[in-house]
């Protein structure tokens, strides 16, 4: 930036502020074009320590500020659609925590205003600003990994901070673990690899007549992919674990953490994907073999196929495709920064998203609510399918 020119500043209103809200407070006051300037929370009384910024325990008044050019909506789902609408009658751009809302026709209500006012909206699906996800995203469109095949989500929370009376325990206001927590997910998977949905099942346990603490959906989507979405709120802390499952036709990928910082990868490549697979940054190799020397147990020894001759190493098939390949790789995905550090320039780069869409109407937004909308239509349709078994 050039001397004397004066960064625009972008002042923030924040509606809830629970463990969330203030970790986007946090995060976004540092961001040197953004101000933090109003919070509303119910209960007031707890915010301590916020100097210079206006503290209201009536949402409402943010919509009357006239200094606030944005407001982040951080409360329970069941409030979203109110909220956003307000926000944006009121002239105001928004960012709605995820989910959208709780229903397909809420998401589309929003979706309408938000059209009818020209406001920028977005929603927090903070897992596409993820340096890891952003790169395999990358990777899987220009078809260095072949096509993916499968996604297995296996995500184990602890609940001691939800205790039983906590509103996470509530369809009515949570939209229940698939909607609320499990759409971070299902995204995923829309962002790395958008197909059409043919069909969605599941499964689902009650610990007792209140409290859903697993639940487990299945996704087939056109083209062949199958997704299978588990999530516990039922262990300690001590367990708490995700890993993402990503099978494509030339690459086994196994993301850790829920917000992903490293992946192991075998893959199948040639002089053309080893090339693209060894520019990225994120990428270490550990071994190279050449796959006619490589290890391959599906077959015992001597078997050979019908006609007496032996299986062909460099030219194989998976789902009906074909591919050439040279060598099997084994390496590691690694954004060589800690989960705070992901995690906080992730909210950070989605703010600033939106406020690149409030300067120039034209930029596509990462997270638009089409995104949020196609993931929420996902969880309804699983949540429906368990509640009726």
């Amino acid at each position: 930036m050039e001397k004397g020119v004066k960064l625009k500043t972008f002042k923030i209103g924040i509606i809830g502020y629970g463990g969330f809200g203030a970790f986007l407070h946090q995060g976004w006051k540092q961001l040197p074009q953004v101000q933090v300037t109003a919070i509303a929370e119910e209960d007031a009384s707890k915010l301590k320590g916020l100097d210079g910024v206006k503290i209201t325990s009536n949402w409402r008044d943010l919509l009357q500020d006239p200094d606030i050019d944005l407001i982040a909506i951080v409360t329970p789902p069941s409030t979203h659609e109110t909220m956003a609408i307000a926000c944006m009658e009121a002239g105001k751009h928004v960012f709605i925590e995820k989910p959208l809302t709780l229903t397909v026709q809420s998401a589309q209500k929003i979706m309408e205003v938000r059209d009818q006012t020209g406001m920028a909206v977005s929603t927090d699906f903070i897992m596409r600003f993820n340096p890891l996800i952003r790169e395999l995203r990358r990777l899987t469109q220009e078809g260095v990994f072949g096509k993916l095949r499968r996604v297995d989500v296996e995500n184990y929370a602890q609940d001691e901070q939800l205790p039983l009376d906590h509103w996470f325990w509530e369809p009515e206001r949570s939209g229940g673990i698939l909607i609320e927590h499990g759409i971070h997910f299902f995204d995923i998977v829309h962002f790395l690899s958008p197909s059409k949905v043919l069909t969605v099942n599941g499964l689902h346990h009650m610990r007792n007549p209140r409290q859903e603490d697993q639940v487990l959906a299945n996704v087939v989507y056109e083209g062949g992919l199958i997704a299978t979405h588990y999530h516990s709120f039922a262990r300690p802390g001590f367990f708490e674990t995700t890993k993402i499952k990503l099978a494509y036709d030339l690459a086994d990928l196994e993301l850790h953490g829920w917000i992903p910082l490293w992946a192991d990868v075998k893959m199948l490549v040639n002089a053309q994907t080893k090339k693209a697979i060894s520019s990225s940054s994120f990428f270490e190799v550990f071994d190279s073999t050449p796959v006619d020397r490589a290890a391959d147990e599906s077959r015992p020894s001597g078997w050979g196929l019908a006609d007496g001759g032996e299986f062909p190493r460099r030219h194989i098939k998976s789902g009906g495709l074909e591919y050439q390949v040279e060598e099997v790789l084994t390496g590691k995905f690694n954004t060589g920064r800690s989960k705070e550090e992901v995690y906080t320039s992730c909210v950070q780069d989605s703010l600033l998203d939106v406020l690149q869409k409030m300067d120039n109407p034209a930029h596509l937004l990462t997270a638009p609510l089409e995104a949020g909308l196609a993931s929420l239509e996902v969880a309804i349709r699983a949540t429906e399918f368990n509640h009726r078994l």
